[in-house]
């Protein structure tokens, strides 16, 4: 044990491997922590994104879809990205369904 120095948490973080799973792409190249979950192109899930929250990263899966408001229903959180894109995919009915009632995502970015 001892007392950190500033580059310690620096090179924690860089080391960690950059999360990824077949069916999350990022929505921009170039984007990172953001994935658009789909198993085809045209038809996607709904969103990723990664948060650092208390020292953890945690992954907040998100809706394909603007609600009345303008935002992005948010809809679960998860402590993986593969984790939450298997939650996502497990729950693919229901989401497409929630996806039929919302506006279209705008065409400019960020999430």
């Amino acid at each position: 044990m001892g007392v950190q120095g500033p580059g310690d948490s620096v090179r924690k973080i860089l080391r960690r491997p950059i999360p990824s799973h077949p069916l999350a792409v990022p929505p921009q190249p170039g984007t990172f922590g953001v994935w658009q979950v789909r198993r085809v192109r045209d038809a996607p899930i709904g969103y990723v994104l990664s948060r650092s929250e208390g020292g953890d990263t945690v992954y907040h899966c998100y809706a394909q879809g603007r609600d009345a408001a303008g935002g992005r229903p948010w809809l679960r959180t998860m402590s993986s990205l593969n984790s939450a894109v298997a939650w996502m995919v497990q729950h693919e009915g229901e989401l497409s369904h929630l996806t039929s009632t919302l506006q279209p995502e705008p065409e400019e970015w960020p999430i």
